[in-house]
């Protein structure tokens, strides 16, 4: 079964019927729901309007910028544009309350009617995750693998997509098709989960690959090996460009196989005699599922899955053919067993609030409580952003007696989906393309791959940032002839806004100085009773009744010597009343919070 129903929740009577609307509640729906996203004015180009212009454009709305996500690429000649990929990132602190980043899709808009189509490399979220957000901005055709498809029909089933939005597959052991002007071939290539693919692009300037993300595995044991047969017959035909995944640049060292994993795995885990034994990693690692499932057979132990996310995936994968075999139980099942016969396999790698292996941390987690003398290994790496959080559970789990090994103790319990220098230069020597823009990474990674490149002889090589759009001519420098307004925009509940916008520093002052709330009742005579004063994150304690009582004295003596004009207008009255708690506030707690004032006439 691909998606799994929610059980029934049980309903009273009083609350089986649908509660009306009020017709205030109806107005505010059209308002919050209706513009979703923050409308910005339609981007003019000069780019690629004409069917006569035989040049190649390249750029990005994501995917090169300060945080690894987000992954927008575009290709533009002959009047023709093709999208590869459409993901989500994920926010930092200072977008606080936030769920995803998206791209900027103001300039989609601009070229609507000339998208034919987005090509989707994988079915990792940074690559697919934001096609419920924004695809109804060009409406276009989408073309991926079985399995990436599968991944997309389950997120546009959340969002209420299904059947709106038009899915091509293409074969996992490759495909040939055309689209406008453009010349499409997908070839498998090996990544962390099944059928990943890079993809060439044949123009009339010549042939360009984009890889997705990908790594050279001798022993990937789920996909084939990278599909070399391919690229060795790209490199006879000539290549005019690569752009190629960065993640991994600054690694060294060739990436581990998988097969090392796995047995890396099995002779940790046996060496656990005792106590419970919990292994973290990303959900929609596949293979890396399925390595520990094996772990669980040889070391004697049964498999339990915690996470709606890698159950869902679970099932595509099986449906797919990939992990028949992967069976495990649940967490009612596994207290029939003692804890040294039982592994837990869940979600949480990254810290993420809601994940399994958070709540578990914070002993909040029914299915799963650990104590003194368990384990837990993180098979994962960390995303650059996320250490904070991912040490937060480390510490939770520290303080609770539990064992924690992560890579740092054993590099060999993870092994990344990315290719790393080694790959790259392998890469490079190869294809010996013309130009190479390393794409899919923070700016230390484009530069490290740009230097590969350079190292490797590459005529040409381009850093470019998100919005920056550059011409390709065969036998000449790409130069950059647009730059396009870009910006992180939020989803934030329904709303699509700003990373900019007030709301998120609004959020962050009251996160570290708490909020102060006044109410008054005038009349035009002044004060009608004493001012209420609460706060969020001030005044919890009775300790600080005091305060209150001298915000209050302060507000009540300043009204009290204001003129009957000063007292009629409601902005005076809120502007010296802010004053008035504020120098309170600073006085005694050195604080400043924002201060909210609602006056009520009588």
């Amino acid at each position: 079964m691909l998606f799994k129903k929610d059980k029934k929740k049980k309903t009273t009577k009083a609350s089986s019927k649908p509660k009306k609307e009020t017709r205030a509640v109806k107005k505010a729906k059209k308002v919050v729901e209706a513009p979703k996203v923050e409308k910005k004015k339609l981007i003019k180009t000069n780019m690629n309007l004409s069917a006569s212009d035989n040049r190649v454009y390249f750029g990005a709305l994501g995917g090169m910028g300060d945080k690894i996500g987000c992954n927008l690429y575009l290709y533009g000649t002959r009047g023709d544009w093709i999208i590869i990929d459409m993901g989500i990132g994920f926010p930092t602190e200072r977008m606080a309350g936030a769920e995803y980043v998206i791209p900027d899709s103001t300039f989609l808009r601009s070229i609507k009617d000339r998208v034919k189509a987005i090509l989707l490399t994988h079915s990792h979220e940074d690559h697919y995750g934001a096609i419920p957000y924004i695809w109804q901005e060009v409406g276009c055709p989408i073309y991926g693998t079985a399995f990436a498809l599968k991944m997309l029909e389950n997120k546009l089933a959340e969002n209420d997509l299904m059947g709106k939005v038009p899915m091509r597959k293409v074969s996992k052991e490759g495909a040939h098709f055309k689209l406008g002007a453009f010349d499409i071939e997908y070839f498998h290539l090996t990544h962390s989960i099944p059928q990943s693919c890079g993809i060439i692009l044949r123009t009339e300037q010549g042939a360009i690959l984009h890889t997705g993300d990908w790594k050279f595995d001798p022993n990937p044991l789920m996909d084939k090996q990278s599909d070399m047969a391919t690229l060795k017959k790209l490199a006879k035909e000539g290549v005019l460009a690569v752009m190629c995944d960065s993640t991994n640049a600054l690694e060294l060292n060739h990436s581990r196989s998988e097969a090392d994993v796995v047995t890396e795995l099995e002779k940790v885990v046996k060496g656990i005699k005792s106590g419970k034994v919990v292994i973290t990693c990303f959900a929609t690692n596949v293979v890396r599922m399925h390595s520990i499932f094996h772990t669980a057979q040889a070391t004697g132990r049964k498999l339990v899955v915690l996470g709606r996310s890698m159950e869902t995936i679970i099932d595509i994968a099986k449906s797919e053919g990939y992990i028949e075999d992967f069976e495990y139980m649940s967490a009612d099942e596994a207290y029939k067993y003692d804890d040294d016969k039982v592994l837990y396999l869940c979600t949480g790698t990254q810290g993420e609030p809601r994940s399994v292996l958070t709540r578990v941390s914070e002993n909040s987690y029914t299915d799963l409580k650990l104590h003194a003398g368990d384990t837990v290994i993180f098979s994962s790496k960390i995303i650059p952003g996320n250490e904070e959080s991912i040490l937060n559970v480390q510490n939770n789990l520290s303080r609770q007696g539990v064992n924690v090994i992560t890579t740092l103790d054993n590099p060999n319990i993870h092994a990344s989906g990315h290719g790393s220098k080694p790959e790259l230069e392998q890469l490079y020597n190869l294809l010996k393309p013309q130009i190479a823009i390393p794409v899919h990474g923070e700016p230390i990674h484009l530069f490290r791959n740009s230097k590969i490149a350079t190292e490797c002889k590459i005529p040409n090589v381009e850093i470019i940032n998100n919005g920056d759009f550059i011409a390709i001519e065969d036998g000449k420098k790409p130069v950059v002839v647009e730059k396009i307004p870009t910006a992180e925009i939020i989803i934030d509940g329904t709303r699509h806004i700003s990373a900019t916008n007030d709301v998120f520093s609004a959020r962050r002052k009251i996160n570290y100085n708490g909020a102060v709330f006044i109410s008054l009742i005038m009349n035009k005579s002044g004060l009608v009773g004493k001012p209420e004063v609460s706060s969020f994150g001030m005044f919890e304690t009775d300790s600080t009744g005091m305060i209150k009582s001298a915000i209050i004295a302060e507000i009540k003596s300043t009204i009290k010597n204001l003129s009957k004009k000063e007292l009629s207008r409601d902005d005076t009255v809120r502007e010296i009343t802010i004053a008035s708690a504020r120098r309170v506030i600073r006085d005694l707690m050195d604080k400043k919070p924002p201060i909210s004032v609602h006056i009520v006439r009588v």
